[in-house]
Formats: C-alpha cells, sequence, structure tokens
C-alpha cells in the first residue's frame, strides 16, 4: 500500500499543476447545528462538510470534471470521496450520489463505506470526483492536500478553534475553521475556485437553511 500511495502521489504532485486557495468560516452557527442534529442521529461535523461541499460542486460542474487524454469529462453525479487513515496508510472510499442524500442519509453512507474502507473493501475506487480531507480532530488547524487523481481537486478541513472574532468593528468570542482547496490548474481557474470557496463558506455559515 505504502508503494501503491507514493506512486499515486508522486505523479500528482509532478503531474498536476497544484494550486490553493484558503477561507476561514465563523462556524458558531456549523457547531450549534451539528449538535442539534446529532441529538437527533448519528452525524460528524465532517459530515456536514461533505453535504456542502457536494452542493456546492452539482452548481459548479468544473468540480465535477475530469481530464481523459485530451477530452474533458463531466460526470452528472457528485461523487465524493474521503480520505481515511488506516493501520497501513490512506485510502479513499467513496460516497457516490452525495448530492442526491440529505445530512441522515449522507451520515449514514459515509460511516457504512468508511468502516468498510478499514476492513479492507474499498467503494467506488475511481468513481471520485473531489475529495475531503478532514485532519480536525488531531487538533490540525489547517493544512494543504495533495490531489488524488484523477479527481480534479481535495479540500483539507481544519480544526473548529476558538477564537476571538472582530465583525462590524467589535470583538466577541466565537468559533472558526479553516478551509484550504488544492485544485488542478488545468481544469480550475482562479475566479472559479474563488466562487467554490466562497460557495461552501456561505453553506457551512448557515447551515440550517439548506440541510
Amino acid at each position: 500500500m505504502r508503494r501503491a500511495i507514493a506512486r499515486n502521489l508522486s505523479a500528482s504532485k509532478q503531474q498536476l499543476p497544484h494550486w490553493y486557495l484558503r477561507t476561514t468560516v465563523l462556524a458558531d452557527n456549523l457547531v450549534a447545528f451539528h449538535k442539534r442534529e446529532k441529538a437527533l442521529y448519528p452525524c460528524s461535523l465532517n459530515d456536514v462538510v461533505v453535504l456542502a461541499v457536494a452542493r456546492a460542486i452539482l452548481e459548479m460542474p468544473e468540480f465535477r470534471s475530469r481530464l481523459e487524454g485530451d477530452e474533458v469529462v463531466t460526470f452528472d453525479s457528485v461523487n465524493i470521496g474521503l480520505a481515511v487513515a488506516v493501520e497501513e496508510g490512506l485510502v479513499v472510499p467513496v460516497v457516490r450520489g452525495a448530492d442526491r442524500m440529505n445530512l441522515k442519509g449522507l451520515a449514514a453512507e459515509s460511516r457504512r463505506v468508511v468502516e468498510a474502507a478499514r476492513q479492507g473493501r474499498l467503494e467506488g475506487v475511481g468513481e471520485g470526483v473531489f475529495t475531503v480531507s478532514n485532519l480536525g480532530m488531531f487538533g490540525v488547524e489547517e493544512f494543504a492536500a495533495i490531489i488524488n487523481p484523477p479527481e480534479v481537486g481535495i479540500l483539507a478541513v481544519g480544526a473548529v478553534r476558538e477564537e476571538v472574532i472582530v465583525q462590524d468593528g467589535a470583538m466577541r468570542p466565537g468559533r472558526k475553521m479553516t478551509l484550504t482547496l488544492s485544485a488542478d490548474h488545468r481544469l480550475i481557474d482562479g475566479v472559479t475556485g474563488a466562487r467554490f470557496m466562497a460557495r461552501v463558506k456561505e453553506l457551512l455559515e448557515d447551515p440550517a437553511s439548506w440541510a
């Protein structure tokens, strides 16, 4: 597995023109929404992030496209890869059709494919259009991830942290979360990437309005 990871990620970094965007989400509403939903059914904060990413990608076909030879192929379904650590290294099971799910359904499917991956049954290999990688549970505030080819991008999710927030000229306690996009510049230009990040930020700052 380590040899396969080395080959895949070395090729990605060498062959794909990575570029990066970072944004910070005001996470008070996100944390409160997750707390309410978690009391009703099992779900993680990362499930809310994945669903927001899926909704944003549904609106932006560039993020569900890939290069196959000289052709750009765009997928109808938003299949999201989840970066999962296992004893041997890193695997990326895929949640197919994440854009068609509600939070409860996505949370259940995410748990299922992650557990299958940890037992050696990797689902959706090669079907993903985009990956979400979350190291927030380890206290990592921000990082940049390497794209999982042939996908067009990956979103690195940091920890929710308490900070003093300056808003409208006043200071208040609050929570923030940093997201970092790594994108393939052959298919994703600067403005497209910026619009994607702005949309994900908008969705995460008011999840009760759409999830």
